[in-house]
């Protein structure tokens, strides 16, 4: 493999570890952002459940319904994140394997 070959996929490598790691900071934000939207939802349902008096009653739980809908899009956005990942197979092993099946 020439060393311009080699410098383009070495470049392909490291713009696609930076998105990655771009996304995995993202995914960070919206799951700490989910965490403290949940706590401050949780406690605001708390309190008007209380002062209402309707505390046991599982149906005045509204906060789980939030729960499980943005605990479901931080799922969704974890697994865009994980399938988006650099993979180990890139463009480089592939020339390889191509250069090594040609015999140069």
């Amino acid at each position: 493999m020439t060393s311009s070959k080699l410098d383009h996929a070495i470049g392909e490598r490291e713009e696609a570890a930076r998105r990655y790691v771009e996304q995995l900071r993202v995914f960070y934000v919206h799951a700490c952002m989910y965490a403290v939207g949940m706590l401050i939802m949780f406690a605001v349902n708390l309190l008007t459940n209380l002062s209402a008096g309707i505390a046991r009653e599982w149906t005045a739980w509204w906060s789980a319904w939030a729960l499980l809908g943005w605990g479901l899009g931080i799922v969704v956005h974890g697994l865009v994140v994980w399938l988006n990942r650099p993979s180990l197979a890139s463009s480089t092993w592939e020339q390889r394997q191509i250069e090594r099946m040609l015999g140069r």
